[in-house]
């Protein structure tokens, strides 16, 4: 199989666009713009407005991948300034209403601890429940999720 620089450009867009989950910020902004080039310049060879001469097709990537960087750059990171973080609020966390039974008494002014997803969290009950303590074996609610602690209430029946 002969690899000419079509297919290498192609090969290239596709290499940057499966790498793009594994990226760290910075990097992300970097692989996106080189595969928008990259998809560019292989639509420009593949209509014939692009000659295949590997220097001019290599200073047409990096012209079009410095246009995409800077056209790209404000808008993603204003998404990034403006991205929900799951960590700092709680009340759209995944764990939000997740009913769970006591290994150990929940008070509301000491941390028990629990197994829960793998993890050994602490549990705390909530401020806004009504009462003081929840019994061992008892079946409570996450009312809110927070790095390492649960909040919990009694689950009403």
């Amino acid at each position: 199989m002969e690899l000419n620089l079509l297919s290498g450009l192609l090969l290239l867009a596709l290499l940057c666009l499966a790498l793009l989950p594994f990226a760290i910020p910075g990097v992300l902004e970097v692989l996106l713009a080189l595969a928008i080039a990259a998809f560019a310049s292989a639509g420009l060879m593949w209509f014939d407005w692009l000659p295949q001469d590997a220097s001019l097709v290599l200073l047409t990537l990096a012209m079009l991948t410095a246009l995409s960087a800077v056209l790209l750059w404000k808008p993603l990171r204003k998404l990034q300034k403006t991205g929900v973080r799951l960590q700092e609020d709680s009340a759209i966390s995944d764990f939000v209403g997740t009913e769970l039974v006591l290994t150990q008494q929940a008070r509301k002014d000491c941390d028990s601890y629990i197994q829960f997803c793998g993890l050994e969290w602490r549990v705390r009950l909530d401020p806004e429940e009504t009462a003081s303590v929840a019994e061992t074996g008892q079946t409570v609610v996450i009312s809110s999720a927070m790095v390492g602690l649960l909040l919990v209430k009694n689950k009403s029946i």
